[in-house]
């Protein structure tokens, strides 16, 4: 890897604060997610959604534990792109960034459409009856996407600011909105005493709404103040404090709203049965909170209820802004460890910022703005990308106990022989609570990226020409192709799933097995563990209670894939091994960036 040393190298500026390092991992997590996700929870699993908040806290607590002592050891600017790179090489960790990549520009790309989904409730003409964005609504996404991009371009010291303000509304509004359900509309039959009680999709559901209810993508932007280390003051303190400190603030934010907007409903405003949860959440997914306040006939919550609509418009942005630098800090990342040419790492003169990476992303952000359905639907094919980079964790970190045990770090997970497995756990089990479809399109967007790694620096260390690689790619992509649509459009026995899974785990341990070939580099040696991961966790969630054919009965099925998971974990941290980067940074130290 290049070290940023060189004289001729432009450095990221060094400003951002404890205080900015908290602001940033909180306007990451209350975005659209508080204005949409409660009445999405309900509906998958009604008033027993609160434990669907607290039991995913709980998972990324365990998760952030491990990440904040990654943050403090690599304090670099597009950390989640790179940490798993210093155990496991290049492949690994490349696959785990690139599905995190996707996830995070999604979510710009998320967070333009929730603005614009409120807005349609004064504005006309933005959301046609499908709920689909009209044209004029895309253009106005694009526009927002566009504000934000150039408030990133112009520098890390006016965003900065801008967040503190941004994070300060986030918060105060949510908490507000709160105290006033809680005080002056606050029902707790709603949530007791409806038909089906407490738990009316039974207890799998707690689980199961995890990743399409939009919590997981609610707790997901924790990792910003992460993101952004490499431009803290001093970033091995304070981004482990102010990540911890974030997460914690968030749990119990959620879960007071859960039970303040399950308290607050008013069914018969609604004109909904009591305890019809699909119902309510068929009349009021659109725009949740509002609608609720409005119910309520409660004249200062009707007044809170426009106060909303601009929240609506606030809440979401602060998130846009943030992912916005992120998404591009991931292009940083990769570019520093090699997965990309260099030039795409290249800092501004005047802003010190990572312009190039900066514009991809508005690029990206404004691609996927066209075939999204809805807020519903991407989010939870956000989170399950961004989460998928979340296996590295717990695996990554016990990794570097064995082949790195002098490191200074400056933040010790606590328990860590218990922490990383539970880590690890975590992440998978949230990866599994996806479903089978989503699980099956995040491995398509992983298999159809890894040839894209090849192009860049690490081709020649590979001992790759430009033709094998190109051959590779095309080979792999068109066979892809032919295995995906067939099982789409039900060509014959690629319909069936052992068919259909056999072909696209054989693609994946085919690719594998032909690198190592050419190369014999130990980095694909290393990447097996989540090969493993990715053929057992497609089998699992599709014979299992969530899947189409689910022959492993609830909850037994959770049992069998957490033995998978720990088997899985114990293979990753076997196949790490100390690779050059990391030897690097223990000869010479941390280079700055």
């Amino acid at each position: 890897m290049r070290q940023s040393s060189e004289g001729s190298q432009v450095k990221l500026r060094k400003f951002l604060t404890l205080t900015d390092i908290f602001m940033l991992s909180i306007t990451g997590m209350i975005g659209s997610a508080w204005l949409f996700s409660p009445a999405s929870a309900l509906y998958y699993a009604g008033p027993a959604s609160i434990f669907t908040w607290i039991i995913a806290g709980i998972f990324f607590i365990f998760m952030i534990f491990g990440f904040a002592e990654l943050g403090g050891l690599f304090p670099f600017s597009g950390s989640l792109a790179r940490y798993n790179h210093y155990s496991h090489g290049i492949f690994s960790n490349y696959l785990l960034s690139w599905a995190y990549f996707l996830g995070a520009v999604t979510t710009v790309s998320v967070e333009a459409i929730a603005i614009v989904t409120y807005a349609s409730s004064y504005i006309g003409g933005l959301v046609g009856p499908t709920g689909l964005l009209t044209p004029i609504g895309v253009l106005l996404a694009a526009g927002l996407i566009l504000l934000f991009t150039i408030i990133q371009l112009v520098g890390i010291n006016v965003f900065g600011w801008f967040n503190r303000f941004i994070t300060a509304w986030k918060l105060l509004i949510p908490l507000i909105t709160v105290i006033l359900l809680l005080s002056l509309y606050f029902r707790p039959s709603n949530l007791t005493s409806l038909p089906g009680g407490f738990i009316p999709h039974g207890t799998a559901a707690i689980f199961a709404a995890m990743v399409p209810s939009g919590i997981v993508f609610a707790y997901e932007g924790f990792r910003q103040g992460l993101e952004y280390a490499g431009e803290a003051k001093n970033p091995q303190r304070d981004v482990p404090l102010g990540t911890i400190l974030a997460i914690i603030t968030v749990i119990i934010v959620y879960i007071l709203l859960q039970i303040a907007f399950t308290g607050g409903i008013n069914w018969t405003a609604a004109g909904i049965a009591p305890g019809n949860w699909t119902g309510l959440y068929n009349a009021w997914q659109s725009h949740p909170f509002y609608s609720e306040l409005v119910a309520t006939g409660v004249p200062l919550l009707l007044i809170w209820a426009f106060v909303l609509l601009i929240d609506a418009a606030i809440s979401p942005a602060g998130t846009l802004a943030v992912y916005t630098g992120s998404s591009a800090r991931n292009i940083y990342g990769m570019a520093r460890v090699g997965y990309i040419p260099q030039f795409l790492a290249g800092v501004h003169k005047k802003f010190q910022t990572p312009w190039i990476a900066i514009l991809i992303t508005f690029v990206l952000a404004i691609a996927f703005l066209l075939p999204i359905p809805s807020w519903y639907y991407v989010v939870s094919l956000s989170s399950l990308l961004t989460v998928y980079n979340y296996l590295t964790v717990g695996i990554t970190n016990h990794a570097l106990r064995n082949i790195a045990p002098n490191l200074k770090r400056p933040y010790k997970a606590p328990i860590w022989y218990i922490t990383y497995p539970l880590g690890f756990i975590a992440a998978a089990l949230l990866v599994y609570w996806s479903g089978y479809s989503l699980i099956n399109t995040v491995i398509i967007a992983v298999i159809a990226g890894l040839p894209l790694v090849l192009y860049g620096p690490y081709r020649k260390k590979l001992n790759l020409s430009l033709s094998k690689v190109v051959t590779l790619s095309i080979i792999l992509w068109a066979l892809l192709a032919i295995i995906v649509a067939g099982n789409a459009y039900s060509w014959g026995i690629l319909s069936e799933f052992p068919v259909y899974w056999a072909l696209l785990s054989l693609l994946q341990i085919g690719v594998m097995a032909y690198l190592y070939k050419e190369s014999h580099h130990r980095s694909v040696k290393a990447t097996w563990w989540l090969i493993i991961f990715n053929i057992l966790s497609g089998i699992i969630s599709y014979y299992g209670s969530l899947g189409p054919s689910p022959i492993i009965p609830y909850p037994y099925d959770y049992l069998v894939f957490t033995i998978i998971s720990i088997v899985v974990y114990f293979i990753g941290v076997k196949t790490s091994y100390l690779t050059a980067d990391l030897k690097e940074i223990i000869d010479k130290g941390l280079p700055e960036e």
